[in-house]
């Protein structure tokens, strides 16, 4: 179960950054939007950024799904 800070330590060692402007987490809704680094696209969706939507579950869960996502990396576009 993994905690915010392994998830945006994962994000930062794929080279992505959090959208904070339209990412919100709270203790009852959880949306983040994940940027890809420039001239990058994320493997797991095949675009410059993702976003991951939770209305209910454990945080630890939601950053477990975050990392899931950024470890499939980045390829060049």
């Amino acid at each position: 179960m993994a905690t915010k800070q392994q998830a945006m330590q994962a994000i930062e060692a794929a080279g992505g950054m959090v959208d904070w402007d339209v990412s919100e987490i709270t203790a009852g809704e959880k949306h983040i939007v994940v940027d890809a680094p420039i001239n990058h696209r994320w493997v797991y969706n095949d675009c410059s950024c993702f976003s991951i939507s939770w209305y209910s579950g454990s945080a630890r869960e939601f950053w477990d799904e975050v990392i899931e996502q950024v470890e499939y990396g980045v390829d060049p576009c």
